[in-house]
């Protein structure tokens, strides 16, 4: 199965979503749907598997899934999803994987029955690791419960400093803080460590010198051991000795005599018969050796001799070896390398006062650099907190929220000062006052769902100009219509023009500023119900808008609604766009 790709040039900047396959995915048989940039809207009846794409492309990019979503009879699900984007964020993602970073990324995901997955990039097996960390430069989703993250006061820090463009100078204090976690992380160890070693090196050099004083060569034990049998043995050693001597060379009728007399015989025979020849050579060669032997012999016992004190010393250096050998729990060869360990690890020990000092000096200085630009972030949120507050006020009365004021509250530094995070030392916080005369109260506790939901819009559009992804809002409009829905799809016509957005709406004043249309419906295919979706355009993306006004009955009037809706979003759209320029 491969994707029929669509070509495109596209603003290196700007990540499109160019075809999205699902094959037995839920309801969904066998899917292909092309997007292109602008706003992309889905509509459909409820149930008809709008929100269920999306699902499939989160599956795609890294999401959790399991067996479930593998459509009956079939013995797996299969998403693709292909992308045209040169992000340098994708491209780092891509080589750090060993993967060739072009132009394009297509990725793929198979989810068996059993909840196991493959996953592919490029033709590449990938990780999930890889798609989850490919996913945040190329889609952002903001879905109809993304309004939550304002009750959480955590987020307010991020989500201003996303809308204020500050990654840069976050990801410098990010950088900043983890130089000083690890300058402080080092300098508290060697402080640990110097605290702990004077007990220890004192252990270590007892142990070292007791080994070195103890002077064990490898192969030692084994040396030792030998001699230790042999003076053990000496008087049966010498005994010993000095009967193979006689037998062999000295005593009465000595086996170097009996062989003796015998050669003279085979002289005497081979002298008569030339063939007693090779007999008498091995015997001459066999006295040799004799004669030989017996001379070894005789050295052997005279060279034996009993030793006591010398038995007493190896027995005492054998017990000696022991003892260490078990007292360090190592093999007796082990012991001639443990002092040049144990002196390693007194090496490591050793901190001096100049290493201690350069640690804190480091670290006091990386603490610097950190405040330094903890305050620098610090100013720049402010500054942009000014900005942000007019333009959001303007944003909400647009959103039918007249009156509302949109403040951001920083926390005062305590006595001790502010303790500096990864995103700097400020702590702030969203407010609001609904209503005009209203003091502004924490926006988390005093905020409606439908006020949230108009909150997050109007900050993710602020914000997300030029970010460079997808941008995906899964019926972000819940809860809203009339004017306020009107300025929604204006605003989402706006964001698109920077790129690509996709939309799934169950609003028709949404729907009428789309670039591209597409329809869902579920219909019925071989005894199955599957999900179906079309590119809407002309007279079909007027009957969908028109089912949207009116409901299943379309009439005449709906129809003639949603051609004046379409036209008068063409002309808006026409003048934001030269009030953009």
């Amino acid at each position: 199965m491969g994707i029929r790709r669509k070509k495109a040039t596209v603003d290196p900047n700007v990540g499109v979503l160019r075809t999205l396959r699902v094959k037995d995915f839920a309801i969904v048989d066998d899917l292909e749907v092309s997007f292109d940039t602008g706003l992309n809207v889905i509509t459909g009846e409820t149930g008809a598997g709008k929100t269920l794409i999306l699902r499939a492309l989160a599956v795609a990019l890294g999401g959790r899934v399991d067996g479930d979503v593998v459509r009956a009879g079939a013995s797996e699900a299969i998403i693709e999803a292909a992308f045209d984007t040169s992000s340098a964020a994708v491209r780092s993602v891509l080589e750090d994987a060993g993967f060739d970073a072009g132009a394009e990324v297509v990725i793929r995901r198979v989810v068996a029955e059993t909840g196991r997955t493959r996953s592919y990039v490029n033709g590449n097996v990938a990780s999930v690791g890889v798609l989850q960390s490919l996913a945040p430069s190329l889609v952002r989703v903001y879905g109809q419960h993304e309004h939550e993250a304002l009750r959480r006061i955590e987020t307010h820090c991020e989500m201003l400093d996303g809308v204020a463009g500050l990654g840069l100078t976050v990801s410098e204090m990010e950088r900043r803080h983890a130089a000083m976690q690890a300058a402080r992380q080092k300098f508290r160890t060697l402080e640990e460590r110097r605290e702990v070693a004077g007990a220890r090196s004192e252990l270590l050099r007892f142990q070292r010198d007791e080994l070195r004083q103890a002077a064990v060569t490898r192969g030692e034990m084994t040396t030792l051991a030998a001699e230790r049998s042999r003076l053990a043995g000496s008087e049966r050693l010498i005994a010993l000795a000095r009967s193979v001597d006689h037998a062999l060379y000295s005593g009465e009728d000595a086996a170097v005599d009996v062989v003796g007399r015998v050669i003279g015989q085979l002289r005497e025979m081979e002298a008569i018969d030339p063939d007693v020849r090779e007999t008498h050579a091995v015997l001459e060669g066999a006295l040799a050796q004799l004669e030989e032997a017996g001379v070894w012999s005789s050295r052997y016992s005279a060279r034996i001799e009993s030793d006591p004190e010398r038995l007493a010393a190896v027995e005492s250096r054998v017990a000696e070896i022991s003892r260490l050998a078990r007292k360090y729990d190592v093999p007796a060869d082990a012991l001639a390398d443990l002092s040049g360990r144990f002196e390693e690890e007194l090496a490591g020990l050793d901190v001096s006062d100049d290493d201690l000092t350069d640690a804190r000096q480091l670290f006091e200085e990386a603490e610097r650099e950190a405040a330094q630009w903890s305050r620098k972030l610090s100013v720049e949120r402010r500054r942009a907190t000014r900005d942000l507050e007019q333009r959001m006020d303007a944003e909400l009365e647009a959103l039918g929220m007249a009156g509302a004021r949109f403040t951001v509250q920083f926390a005062e530094p305590g006595a001790e000062g502010r303790v500096i995070g990864p995103r700097g030392g400020d702590e702030l916080e969203f407010m609001l006052a609904a209503n005009a005369g209203e003091p502004a109260r924490p926006l988390a506790r005093v905020a409606s769902g439908g006020e949230l939901s108009r909150i997050i819009l109007a900050l993710k559009t602020l914000g997300s100009v030029g970010g460079g992804a997808t941008f995906i809002f899964d019926e972000v409009d819940a809860g809203i219509g009339g004017v306020v829905a009107e300025v929604v799809g204006r605003k989402l016509k706006v964001l698109a023009m920077a790129g690509q957005v996709l939309c799934v709406t169950h609003l028709p004043q949404i729907a009428a500023f789309a670039d591209h249309h597409y329809g869902v419906s579920k219909e019925a295919a071989g005894g199955r119900t599957v999900t179906a979706v079309r590119h809407l355009g002309g007279d079909d993306q007027v009957g969908e808008l028109a089912r949207m006004l009116g409901g299943a009955s379309i009439r005449q009037e709906s129809r003639e609604h949603a051609l004046h809706m379409l036209r008068a979003a063409t002309e808006s759209a026409r003048l934001s766009a030269r009030s953009a320029r």
